[in-house]
């Protein structure tokens, strides 16, 4: 017989630390949770993209619960013996009181800025695996006290690599046969400043949305020149 779950249904705008005692509740009593999140149309009361929501939701309970959009709901009906209750869920005085609105009247008002959780969240993960890996490898015996000039300079043979690559007509990766050379080159590059983040504890996803909104307003190729190809 399949399980059945408790819905919770919300705006979640923004999934704050109320919705989170709420779930967490039911947690604790060994339910399974499906998170519906209200697909709204953006406006001054929802801020927010059903992506980014789902991302908060993952970020907080992480495969513990399921998320799933629905549209704007207005009322929960039934009719007799229907197999489900509808339920309030008390969860403390703490966090009962905390309100979506109060909240976003808190956050300052930014225009076009770039902000993805969802790719912050992704870059992050993949981020932790790599470190894990490498941690497993012994590079990171002295642990945030490794010195990052070697891994500087590693990135810095690794980005040679990509050079001969290119010079090579990017022949197909010794290891990885089903792609380029320069792919993977590049994704060495990208690991190892990703094991860096981790390894150091830098902010590298969210620096990188922050700089490229920054670029934007820069002066065409950033005041400088362009120089030559290979």
């Amino acid at each position: 017989m399949q399980r059945k779950v408790s819905l919770v249904i919300g705006r979640f705008q923004p999934f704050h630390d109320g919705h989170k005692a709420l779930i967490q509740v039911l947690l604790d009593e060994g339910k399974k949770v499906c998170v519906g999140i209200m697909d709204t149309t953006p406006d001054d009361e929802n801020p927010y993209s059903l992506k980014e929501r789902v991302a908060m939701v993952v970020e907080a309970f992480g495969g513990a619960v399921e998320c799933a959009s629905v549209p704007p709901i207005a009322e929960v009906c039934y009719g007799r013996n229907v197999g489900y209750k509808v339920r309030r869920v008390y969860h403390g005085s703490g966090t009962e009181s905390i309100s979506a609105s109060h909240i976003r009247a808190e956050v300052p008002q930014q225009e076009n800025v770039m902000y993805d959780p969802v790719f912050i969240n992704s870059f992050n993960r993949v981020a932790e695996q790599v470190h894990e890996t490498h941690v497993s490898q012994g590079f990171w015996e002295q642990g945030s006290k490794r010195d990052p000039a070697g891994m500087i300079t590693h990135i810095h043979s690794e980005l040679t690599e990509v050079f001969e690559c290119l010079r090579a007509g990017n022949p197909p990766d010794k290891n990885i046969s089903d792609m380029s050379g320069v792919e993977v080159q590049l994704s060495d590059v990208i690991g190892m400043i990703m094991d860096m983040a981790q390894g150091y504890g830098l902010n590298v996803a969210e620096a990188l949305l922050k700089k490229q909104e920054f670029n934007k307003s820069r002066k065409i190729l950033h005041g400088g020149k362009l120089y030559g190809s290979l």
